[in-house]
């Protein structure tokens, strides 16, 4: 019977996200929320997922993980920079 199927997929995908939302509050129990929204982003959990086992709003998680995104870009670019400047200053 078709609806019988639906509904244990259902079940399923309530209990999978149940044990997710668990396994990431384990994770992260130990980091402030700015460290736990990053890790857990880095986990590719959604951002509905972060918000729910942060304790925060998704908008929130959107927010964190740009600015961390921007930080990462912006130590990228410095260090090719010092690269580049160091190796001017070989030749």
């Amino acid at each position: 019977m078709p609806g019988q199927d639906s509904n244990t997929a259902n079940d399923t995908n309530a209990k999978l996200d149940t044990v997710i939302k668990l396994l990431a509050a384990m994770v992260v129990r130990d980091l402030d929320k700015g460290e736990a929204i990053v890790k857990l982003g880095k986990m590719r959990l959604s951002r509905e997922q972060i918000a729910d086992a942060v304790g925060v709003t998704a908008h929130n998680v959107s927010q964190v993980l740009y600015a961390a995104s921007k930080k990462t870009d912006n130590k990228g670019k410095k260090t090719a920079k010092a690269d580049g400047d160091r190796a001017g200053v070989q030749q």
